[in-house]
């Protein structure tokens, strides 16, 4: 298969990598040192007990590579406008693109099951550019359950879980989903296929809906939260407020509070993305983690008065820092 990663950084990197290795097309864009990297040195993997690499083209330049089979979209949220804007030179007629990324992508109330919630959320799709560019009818999801990051540029470091959910954004499960399933055959990535790809999406976002704004707003790791009384009850006021919500559209939340709310803590000193991208002074996903399922609770009439409060909380610490 003929393969592009658009973003080849810690999660498109893996991706992208062990695709290369097992033999498949892959292009990687990329930008400054990471790319120069990329380009002089190829690209190190470290994954599943493994080390390689492989010298994948690499550029950032989507039109250096023309029309792919799949582009794999592998950014945070607030890029996908750059990303709408350039790849363009990537699609061909059957072109299929496959975003790997958190929280509710733009795509998520276009064909909902039963016509969905009447839910808008503009910051997730500004005038509507991405919707223009990449049509939910294009869209293979990937639930994501990785996790990794990139040492130093060039070098990917594969540190823990291994899982893509892909499925179809309009839905059922289609001769293109299986394809590229079976391109991870053998790979040290587990791929497996869904049909109802808006649930996947809801039972990871859920894990990052309290934990991301709670951790952000206090700069507590995870296992600083769970081991907190008072934060480890708001996270769960939090999951409640967003599981009702989620109900109201027909999606369940797969566990009580208590059990997402332990599970977060396990990870013990992990620092959520959320919390990194504030410590980088990076843009975080607030609209997409935190953000749209509060549009999902004002649109289904669901109270959210604790989610309320976080959000207006995280966004304006974010506007403090000059990030949103």
């Amino acid at each position: 298969m003929k393969i592009c990663v658009f973003g080849a950084g810690s999660i498109g990197g893996v991706i992208g990598g062990v695709l290369a290795n097992a033999g498949h097309d892959v292009s990687l864009i990329a930008r400054g040192a990471h790319l120069e990297a990329l380009r002089k040195n190829g690209c190190r993997v470290e994954t599943g007990g493994q080390e390689f690499t492989v010298h994948p083209a690499a550029s950032d330049t989507p039109a250096d590579f023309g029309p792919q089979d799949i582009v794999v979209v592998a950014v945070k949220a607030p890029a996908m406008p750059a990303v709408a804007a350039g790849i363009a030179p990537l699609l061909g007629p059957e072109t299929a693109v496959v975003p790997a990324m958190n929280g509710i992508p733009w795509w998520f109330f276009e064909g909902f099951p039963g016509g969905g919630p009447d839910v808008s959320v503009p910051k997730l799709d500004p005038n509507g550019a991405l919707s223009a560019a990449i049509p939910a009818e294009r869209v293979m999801g990937c639930v994501v359950h990785m996790g990794s990051m990139v040492p130093e540029p060039g070098v990917i470091r594969h540190v823990a879980d291994n899982r893509l959910i892909l499925g179809e954004a309009t839905g059922g499960v289609t001769d293109r989903l299986t394809a590229f399933a079976a391109a991870f055959a053998g790979t040290t990535l587990s791929a497996t296929v869904t049909d109802n790809l808006r649930q996947e999406i809801w039972l990871k976002l859920l894990g990052n809906f309290n934990f991301a704004p709670v951790s952000s707003l206090t700069g507590a790791t995870n296992g600083e939260i769970g081991a907190d009384p008072g934060l480890r009850k708001l996270c769960a006021d939090l999951f409640e407020e967003a599981a009702e919500a989620g109900r109201c559209i027909g999606l369940e939340p797969g566990m009580t509070a208590d059990e997402r709310t332990t599970m977060g803590a396990s990870l013990g000193d992990f620092r959520t993305s959320m919390l990194q991208d504030f410590d980088k002074s990076r843009p975080p996903e607030i609209d997409a983690i935190v953000g749209a399922v509060v549009e999902i609770g004002r649109a289904t009439g669901t109270p959210m008065p604790v989610s309320e409060s976080i959000l207006a909380l995280v966004e304006q610490k974010a506007r403090g820092m000059g990030l949103y």
